[in-house]
């Protein structure tokens, strides 16, 4: 659950932060416990600050589970669901089933009003018994064993879907899930990011902690804000420029090694944030320069603001690289044609058409 007056997907505090989706369950003093407060809000946020901590990949403290009983079911694998009538009153829209030892998902009747429901670190296998829930918004299965995406297609209204720290080797099964604006596959074992073309409205995806070697595939992902790749194998990158919203991309603890690799970056005009610490290319002398060089709009280099001196620094030593660079080909043209002189500047050129207009040819 998520405890307190607000409290971000990844647990730390996200005051003026809305992501697009704004989860507020307000549990004020003592005496006023059962107020509840659950509102969407779909209205474009400022972004002052990151869309949600950028890592996604700190589990949010909730309390231990609701006051539950499990009995058994005619169907022996699946226990079924009970709740008294005070929690449900406490509750109504929201049900935690955090930590209960659970291997399967139980059957939950008499709760299709639910809109967020959590399933955290418990050792379930496989998403079931919850295609009746389809006025849930907010699904959490952070920290179980779950080996595939199954389960969700009725689940039309779904905007938050968690699945970090599990056991899922690929993207799947989503196309269904249209309205979804958060989609967390943290910690699993992704080797490709595909099957999410589809996924318009989503704003936030985090797949780090998997085994990416490259990104791509990214078109159609029109509302993208941020996105995660951190601690996977990454040595290129290929179509982010074509996400028209992205703001945030870390891409932290890879192996990137040069800049052309990444190239298309320099081609996004909505790129605020972006981190690579923790890749090779981090490492070399000419790393910031090159960065600030090719892209000029950026506020943010690995979680450090960029001043307008180190704007002023890169742009000079990017003009002493090129005026280098140009000497370089020059001499090189030289040595290969000794014969052959250097191209006349503009205003020398100007000159000899002169000199010979007046017929003053040596």
């Amino acid at each position: 659950m998520i405890p307190g007056k607000y409290r971000s997907v990844s647990g730390r505090a996200a005051n003026n932060v809305n992501c697009g989706l704004h989860l507020v369950i307000q549990t004020s003093s003592l005496s006023d416990k059962n107020k509840v407060e659950f509102r969407l809000n779909r209205e474009t946020p400022p972004f002052p600050g990151r869309l949600l901590q950028h890592d996604l990949e700190r589990n949010y403290s909730s309390r231990q589970g609701d006051h539950i009983s499990l009995v058994s079911s005619s169907m022996p694998a699946f226990p079924i669901l009970q709740r008294s009538s005070e929690e449900k009153t406490l509750y109504s829209d929201r049900l935690t089933l955090e930590r209960q030892k659970l291997t399967v998902c139980p059957i939950i009747d008499g709760e299709e009003h639910l809109r967020l429901l959590n399933f955290q670190h418990n050792f379930i296998t496989r998403i079931q018994n919850i295609s009746n829930l389809q006025r849930l918004i907010f699904l959490d299965l952070y920290d179980n064993q779950i080996e595939e995406i199954s389960g969700l297609s009725t689940l039309k209204s779904l905007r938050v879907l968690l699945l970090g720290k599990n056991r899922i080797k690929k993207i799947s099964n989503l196309e269904n899930l249209k309205n979804l604006d958060v989609l967390d596959l943290h910690g699993n074992q992704i080797t490709k990011i595909e099957n999410v073309n589809h996924l318009c409205d989503l704003r936030v995806l985090n797949l780090a902690r998997n085994l990416l070697s490259h990104v791509d595939n990214l078109n159609g992902l029109d509302s993208l804000t941020e996105l995660n790749l951190r601690h996977n194998q990454i040595t290129f990158v290929r179509d982010v420029d074509n996400l028209p919203c992205l703001q945030r991309l870390f891409l932290s603890f890879n192996n990137i090694t040069s800049f052309e690799s990444v190239s298309c970056l320099a081609e996004s005009t909505s790129l605020s944030d972006i981190t690579f610490d923790g890749n090779p290319i981090a490492q070399e002398s000419w790393y910031k320069h090159t960065v600030l060089q090719n892209m000029m709009q950026l506020r943010q280099l690995d979680m450090k603001r960029i001043t307008e001196e180190e704007r002023r620094v890169a742009s000079v030593v990017a003009k002493k690289e090129e005026e280098k660079k140009r000497e370089s080909h020059k001499q090189s043209l030289l040595k290969v044609h000794p014969s052959v002189r250097p191209p006349l500047a503009q205003e020398d050129t100007s000159t000899l058409a002169s000199t010979q207009e007046h017929g003053f040819q040596n």
